[in-house]
């Protein structure tokens, strides 16, 4: 890593989150080429690793302990500290709340799921979470996965792109969003992706997450 653009990057990833190519060359102010020569090199060494994600490619550090790694190393040389620009284009209704096909995104939909995966609701297998019996039960009592069958109880590994984080798509998100939607937990707009939380809907997220 002597290279100070791949020190960059891997500063970049060590906060948890999966970012891609161009979101890291704008970041950088490096050319697409370039920033793919540095992820390929950071590959390379496993440091890092890629998920596809429809027609993306997002970029992470390789596991926990690869993090440890680094963070030792950091530690000893501290990097230059890098700080993430916002995006003064995209606005906050947006980045709250909104459709990402047919499932739930934005930062509702990452602390969701997060609060899922901590109390044990959904598990991760490979590129999926899938749904606890514990789980079943923790959303049928809240009308959520009703009469669900067996597939619309596995959900896939969505990156958000505006939190960088994982959030549940697929059969799961699909089913998790109509719930949603049918108990008027958010109102849709026909003409853009924005979803409006309700006074009721914002009560009952809150109540979704619970600390283990």
């Amino acid at each position: 890593m002597s290279d100070f653009s791949r020190v960059i990057i891997i500063t970049e990833l060590m906060n948890g989150r999966a970012l891609s190519a161009s979101w890291l060359a704008n970041r950088l102010n490096l050319s697409p080429q370039a920033t793919r020569f540095h992820l390929k090199k950071l590959e390379d060494i496993d440091l890092i690793h890629h998920r596809a994600c429809g027609k993306h490619h997002y970029y992470e550090i390789k596991n926990q302990d690869t993090a440890m790694f680094i963070e030792s190393t950091f530690n000893i040389i501290p990097p230059k500290e890098c700080l993430f620009l916002s995006n003064t284009n995209t606005k906050e209704k947006f980045k709250e709340a909104r459709t990402c096909y047919k499932h739930l995104a934005g930062s509702w939909s990452v602390a969701l799921t997060q609060s899922f995966i901590n109390n044990e609701f959904i598990v991760i297998q490979d590129n999926f979470f899938i749904v606890t019996e514990h789980g079943k039960n923790f959303f049928k009592g809240h009308k959520l996965l009703l009469n669900a069958s067996n597939t619309a109880s596995v959900g896939k590994r969505c990156i958000d792109f505006t939190e960088h984080r994982d959030h549940i798509g697929g059969p799961l998100g699909t089913l998790l969003l109509q719930s949603m939607l049918q108990q008027e937990w958010f109102k849709q707009n026909d003409n853009n992706r924005e979803l409006t939380i309700t006074p009721k809907g914002r009560k009952n997220l809150n109540v979704l997450l619970i600390d283990k």
